[in-house]
C-alpha cells in the first residue's frame, strides 16, 4: 500500500516543542516539512534548519535534510513568499514568544500577529486539511477553580504578557478563522522527555530547579495547596503530531496537561527535594522584592486545574499518556545536570535513561 505523501508547514522548528515535533514527522516516511524560520536568507535558514536536526541526531541523514524545506521568514515582518503552499497538507503552529517580561506591543507582535500570518498562510494552502495551533493552558490566567477545555474568556486577569497575548491569539482565531479546519492544543508547563529528560531549554521552572540545586534559594513566595502542571515534551509533542495528522474528527480545543494528575506546589517541591537529597525550601507569603525568580513563582500559587477530558479521550486510545510528575522530575533534573543546565547539551538520540535506554 502505498503511503500518502503528508506536507507539513511547521512554524518554530527552532524551538523546543518545534524541534520534538520536527523529529516525530520525519520519522514518518513520506512526510515532508517546510519550516519558516527567523534568518537573513535562505542559506542562513538552512544552516539554521540543519542545527536542529544535529541536536535531534548526532549525524543525521542526508535523507533527513532533503525532506525539510528551509525558508527565510521573520512571521512578526513577513517579507517573503512561502513556497511548497500549493502541496502543504497540514499546518502546525508552534512559533511563539514564551519570554514574560515582554512589553505587551512586542509580545502581541509575536503571539498574535503570528497567529493571524500563520492563517493566512493556512488559506492559500489549496490542498490543506488540518492546521493546529499551539496556545497554552495559562490563557486560563488568574482563573481559580476547574478551567474547561470548552473555556476560554472567564473574566480573568493575567500574570504576564504572554499569557494575555495568547489568550487574545485564541479569542481571535476562534472568530476569524471558522472558514479554517482549525484545532487549538494548550499546553502546561513543558519539561524534559519523560524516559530521558532531554530538552534544548532550560527555562520557566529551570532556572528556580537550578538555583535551588546550588543553594542559592531556601524560601518561596508560594502557596503549598496552589496546582502546578507540569508535562513532558514527548507527551505535548505526541499529543500534537496526533492532533495534526491522525484524529478523526478535528476542530475544538485539547488542554495538553497533566490534569487532575498535577501536583501541588508542596507535593513538588517534596518530590524535587527527594530527588536531590536536598531539605525542601520554605514556602513564605512573600519573597524579598525584586528578585529575579519574581516573573517565575507567580506560577507557584495558581489556583486552577485544567480539566483534560477530551484530550484523554483523543490521546489515550493511541497509547498517548502523560507520565507521572515525579518521574518526569527525575529525568529532567538527571539531564539537566548531565547537559550543565544547557552549557553541554547532548544530541537527543545520545541522551539515554537510567536504564540506558535512548530517546525513540
Amino acid at each position: 500500500m502505498t503511503q500518502r505523501r503528508q506536507t507539513v508547514l511547521l512554524t518554530g522548528a527552532t524551538g523546543y516543542v518545534g524541534t520534538l515535533v520536527l523529529a516525530r514527522l520525519l520519522a514518518r516516511p513520506g512526510t515532508c516539512v517546510v519550516c519558516p524560520i527567523r534568518a537573513r536568507d535562505t542559506a542562513h535558514a538552512r544552516g539554521r534548519l540543519d542545527g536542529v536536526l544535529r541536536s535531534l541526531w548526532a549525524q543525521p541523514s542526508a535523507g533527513l535534510a532533503e525532506r525539510t524545506t528551509p525558508v527565510a521568514l521573520d512571521l512578526e515582518h513577513p517579507s517573503a513568499d512561502v513556497p511548497l503552499l500549493d502541496e502543504v497538507t497540514h499546518v502546525l503552529h508552534c512559533a511563539a514568544s514564551v519570554r514574560f517580561d515582554l512589553a505587551l506591543a512586542q509580545a502581541r507582535r509575536a503571539n498574535v500577529g503570528t497567529a493571524v500570518v500563520v492563517a493566512d498562510l493556512a488559506r492559500h494552502a489549496p490542498r490543506l486539511e488540518r492546521m493546529v495551533h499551539v496556545s497554552t493552558a495559562y490563557v486560563g490566567g488568574t482563573h481559580r477553580g476547574t478551567f474547561r477545555e470548552s473555556d476560554l474568556d472567564v473574566g480573568q486577569d493575567f500574570r504576564n504578557s504572554y499569557e494575555q497575548t495568547k489568550f487574545e491569539a485564541e479569542a481571535l482565531l476562534r472568530e476569524s478563522a471558522a472558514d479554517l479546519p482549525l484545532t487549538v492544543a494548550r499546553p502546561s508547563i513543558v519539561i524534559g522527555e519523560a524516559g530521558t529528560g532531554w530538552t534544548t531549554t532550560f527555562n520557566v521552572i529551570y532556572p528556580m530547579l537550578r538555583a535551588y540545586r546550588r543553594g542559592l534559594v531556601r524560601e518561596l513566595p508560594a502557596d503549598a495547596d496552589a496546582v502546578i502542571d507540569v508535562v513532558t515534551g514527548d507527551y505535548v509533542a505526541d499529543g500534537l503530531v496526533h492532533l495534526l495528522l491522525d484524529a478523526e474528527d478535528g476542530g475544538g480545543t485539547y488542554n495538553l496537561v497533566a490534569g487532575a494528575a498535577a501536583p501541588t506546589v508542596a507535593e513538588l517541591r517534596d518530590m524535587t527535594a527527594t530527588t536531590l537529597g536536598l531539605e525542601p525550601v520554605r514556602l513564605v507569603e512573600r519573597a524579598a522584592e525584586g528578585s529575579p525568580l519574581d516573573a517565575l513563582t507567580a506560577y507557584l500559587n495558581v489556583q486552577a486545574r485544567f480539566d483534560d477530558r477530551r484530550a484523554r479521550m483523543e490521546l489515550h486510545p493511541a497509547g498517548i499518556n502523560a507520565a507521572p510528575t515525579a518521574r518526569a522530575l527525575a529525568a529532567a533534573l538527571a539531564y539537566a545536570e548531565h547537559a550543565g543546565w544547557g552549557r553541554t547539551p547532548l544530541p537527543r538520540d545520545r541522551a539515554t535513561d537510567l536504564l540506558g535506554k535512548a530517546a525513540a
